[in-house]
């Protein structure tokens, strides 16, 4: 597993102890605790006294704790000009599994040009949509690039990767900020938003660009 904050959400939940718990056992603050297990991809994006912390709560020494990062080098099969790779496809409509899908991964199964498409993020990944929640901006079939490293506002669309609190699912819909919440929003007024509790969420990706292929 790649993401370092996944690592620690996995092995807490092994533990079978909830986020508060495992707080009060390394001496966090829940907020801490959260932010790490959501948006940390790597042991020094974390300050050293709070790694201290989690080592001890996890029952390890500080140096296993920064063994249990395995970083993932990106894979471009077929693609020696390193295009952003698509992954698949994401739902807009109802959350689809993700790993069943392979989502996210870094290795496509087809590849779009870095060449113009003012996409600089170089972990920028495309999905192909399923389903018709998001029109009509994006309809299915339409290819959309996603930044990982881009700035998210409420109001943007994202790309949403759940817990496997919500199965490991996926989708792709408006975000905003409700405090410990986010409230995920078609486009399409016929499917209902969602409402889900910020710790149950791994990833978001901003959308920033609809790649579209002139034959």
């Amino acid at each position: 597993m790649a993401h370092f904050g996944s690592r620690i959400r996995a092995l807490r939940a092994e533990k079978g102890l909830s986020q508060e718990d495992f707080a009060q056992r390394c001496g966090l603050h829940p907020n801490t605790l959260r932010k790490v297990e959501r948006t940390c991809a790597a042991p020094d994006e974390i300050k050293e006294s709070t790694r201290v912390c989690l080592a001890h709560g996890l029952g390890i020494t500080r140096d296993e704790l920064d063994r249990l990062y395995k970083p993932v080098i990106q894979q471009y099969i077929g693609d020696p000009d390193r295009g952003i790779p698509v992954i698949n496809r994401v739902q807009a409509g109802d959350p689809v599994d993700y790993e069943h899908m392979e989502l996210d991964n870094g290795i496509g199964n087809d590849y779009i040009s870095r060449t113009g498409s003012g996409v600089d993020d170089p972990n920028a990944f495309a999905v192909v949509v399923t389903g018709d929640s998001m029109t009509p901006e994006f309809r299915e079939g339409d290819t959309i690039v996603c930044s990982p490293a881009s700035t998210i506002d409420d109001g943007n669309v994202v790309f949403v990767r759940f817990s496997a609190d919500r199965d490991s699912t996926c989708t792709l819909k408006r975000v905003y900020d409700r405090g410990d919440e986010i409230e995920l929003v078609p486009d399409n007024r016929r499917h209902p938003p969602m409402i889900v509790p910020k710790e149950h969420v791994i990833r978001m990706s901003r959308v920033v660009a609809k790649w579209v292929r002139y034959d």
